[in-house]
C-alpha cells in the first residue's frame, strides 16, 4: 500500500512538472503569421533547427505585420507573457536573418529587456539592435528581415521588421 502511494506521488509530480512546463509561454507581438493581438496558443517553441518553431516564413512574411526599425538599426517590441514566473519570462534573445527565408540568422543585441520572471501576466517593451551593416532584403518589397526571438524559457516566435521604404 505504501509504494502504491509513493508511485501515485511520483507520477503525480511528474506530471504536474510537465504540465507546467508545457504552459509557460512568451511571444512578441506582432508575431509571423499572426493575425492581430498573439494568444497563447501562438506560442511556438524556437530551436536551431526551427527557428519559427512552426511557422513557415516563406508563406507569411509578406503578410505578417513588420515592426519598422529606425534609421540607427534599433527595434522597439513588444513580448507578453501568458503566466508568471521565470517560465513566463520576458528577457529574450534575437537572431536576424536579413534574407527574410529564416536560414541564415546572426545574434542581435538587445539593449533594454523585459523581465526574467514576471508576478504577473504583462507585456513588456524590449529594444534590440540589427546587427551591424544589416540591410533586409526579404519579401516582395526587399526590405524584410525575419527575428527569431526566444525567451530564456526557450518559449517565443519570429517577428518581421521592415528597413526603409524597399524597391520602387
Amino acid at each position: 500500500m505504501f509504494t502504491g502511494g509513493k508511485s501515485f506521488l511520483a507520477c503525480a509530480s511528474v506530471l504536474l512538472a510537465l504540465a507546467a512546463q508545457t504552459s509557460a509561454h512568451a511571444i512578441p507581438n506582432p508575431a509571423l503569421g499572426v493575425k492581430g493581438t498573439p494568444a497563447r496558443s501562438d506560442v511556438q517553441r524556437p530551436s536551431t533547427a526551427k527557428p519559427c518553431g512552426t511557422i513557415d516564413p516563406a508563406t507569411t512574411l509578406d503578410t505578417s505585420t513588420a515592426i519598422p526599425a529606425a534609421a540607427d538599426g534599433t527595434v522597439t517590441m513588444s513580448v507578453t507573457n501568458f503566466n508568471a514566473g521565470a517560465d513566463g519570462s520576458t528577457s529574450v534573445s534575437v537572431s536576424v536573418d536579413a534574407s527574410g527565408k529564416g536560414t541564415a540568422f546572426v545574434a542581435g543585441t538587445v539593449s533594454k529587456n523585459g523581465n526574467p520572471a514576471p508576478t504577473a501576466v504583462e507585456t513588456d517593451k524590449v529594444t534590440f539592435s540589427l546587427p551591424a551593416g544589416t540591410k533586409c532584403t526579404g519579401g516582395a518589397a526587399g526590405n524584410l528581415c525575419l527575428v527569431s526571438v526566444k525567451t530564456t524559457a526557450g518559449f517565443g516566435a519570429c517577428t518581421v521588421v521592415s528597413q526603409g521604404a524597399g524597391k520602387n
